[in-house]
């Protein structure tokens, strides 16, 4: 028992090692003033398509009656890893996404610009809720693959269970945040939103 809440700790701490080691570097190598065309190269891919496949409970519900214990937990080690990264991208794009409708918001207080006021507003509170809520995720799902390595008697979580907290839905807000970031480019009387779309 005392092993049990002896790793439990020092997973918390690697956490939150993690989460202020995050913190550090986004504060070093934070842009405060990024524009559209400096974004879009460091853009990583999202196919929210192949995302939505791997939360899907139908999909995680065949794995687990047609594999063996052992295979399955294997299967989902991988899924959850896959998890992992498809977050880890979104969250890095909503960063980027953020720092520049941050930009875009100082900007038209001196143009006196409202529409782009309005919508770099929007996307960037659309961004934060995001970032919050896939760091949570993001915890969780390090959590499990902790989980299903150090104690392999425990059931194996369901990873369809990722796509939402409460009522707030990751795969959802993301494509909000897409098209908010689309919007703002049209605003800002850019030619790159089809640009941006596809880094997206």
């Amino acid at each position: 028992m005392n092993a049990g809440i002896l790793l439990t700790v020092l997973f918390l701490v690697a956490v939150i090692g993690l989460v202020v080691f995050e913190s550090f570097y986004r504060w070093i190598y934070r842009f405060p003033d990024r524009t559209e065309k400096q974004i879009i190269p460091c853009l990583r891919d999202v196919n929210l398509d192949g995302l939505k496949d791997l939360l899907n409970l139908t999909d995680e519900g065949y794995l687990r009656l047609n594999l063996s214990p052992a295979a399955f937990r294997k299967e989902q080690r991988h899924r959850i890893d896959l998890a992992l990264e498809y977050y880890g991208r979104m969250s890095h794009n909503t960063i980027l996404l953020q720092e520049w409708a941050n930009s875009e918001f100082r900007k038209s207080w001196k143009t006196l610009n409202r529409d782009v006021t309005r919508t770099s507003k929007d996307l960037n509170n659309a961004c934060i809720d995001f970032r919050v809520h896939a760091l949570i995720t993001r915890i969780r799902l390090h959590a499990w693959l902790f989980r299903i390595k150090a104690i392999p008697f425990i059931s194996v979580p369901c990873l369809a269970e990722v796509r939402r907290i409460g009522s707030f839905d990751l795969v959802y807000s993301y494509e909000r945040i897409r098209q908010g970031a689309e919007r703002l480019s049209q605003t800002c009387g850019s030619n790159g939103h089809n640009l941006l779309a596809q880094g997206l």
